[in-house]
This record gives structure tokens, sequence and C-alpha cells, in this order.
């Protein structure tokens, strides 16, 4: 299976997108949450193409986990940078929603 032909990726560019235009609006101080976001959101993606390598099932479920815990790390960091009032509630709101999909999506995907 070809990871870039597949709807997760797509998706999971697609937040990747979203990410950074959050990164771009923190402010100083927020270095902890921009890191965090960075490393969460490009688990997401990266561990799903390497799954999608992977010939064993066991080892593709492994990647495809992990991957999913990565899309619900980003949820809960954007949860908290909208909390300390440096995300915007629509930009948490699609993250957050994007992240429910592909966390779908991941646990199906085999």
């Amino acid at each position: 299976m070809r990871h870039a032909d597949t709807h997760i990726y797509r998706r999971s560019l697609e937040l990747i997108d979203l990410t950074k235009e959050v990164l771009a609006e923190l402010p100083n101080g927020y270095g902890f949450l921009s890191d965090q976001l960075r490393r969460a959101v490009s688990s997401v993606t990266l561990n799903f193409a390497e799954g999608c390598g992977k010939l064993s099932g066991r080892d593709r479920r492994r990647y495809f986990l992990t991957s999913r815990g990565s899309a619900y790390e980003v949820a809960a960091a954007l949860e908290v940078g909208a909390r300390f009032g440096v995300v915007g509630t629509e930009s948490c709101r699609r993250g957050q929603a994007l992240c429910d999909e592909l966390a779908a999506m991941l646990t199906c995907f085999r």
C-alpha cells in the first residue's frame, strides 16, 4: 500500500497545514507548546507512512496506533493553547475535528 494515496495521509497533511498556521501565531513564551505541537503533528503523518511500509499486520497496527495517539496529543495541545488564550477557538475546533477524524480512520485502517 502506498501511503501517499490514502485519505489518511492527505488529511494528516491538512492537519500539518493547520498546525503551521497556529504555530505562526503563537506569541513568545510558548516555545514548549510549539515544540510539542510540531513533534506530535509530525508523528501523525510519519508513523502512518512508516506503518504503511511494514509487511506484518502487527507491525502496521503498532505504527497506526502510535499515529492515532499523536493525533489525540495534537488535539490536546490545541486545547491547552486555547485555554492559555493563544490558539483561536476556530483553529482549535477545526484541528480537533481533523484529529478526531484521523483517530477514527487510524483505528479501522489495516
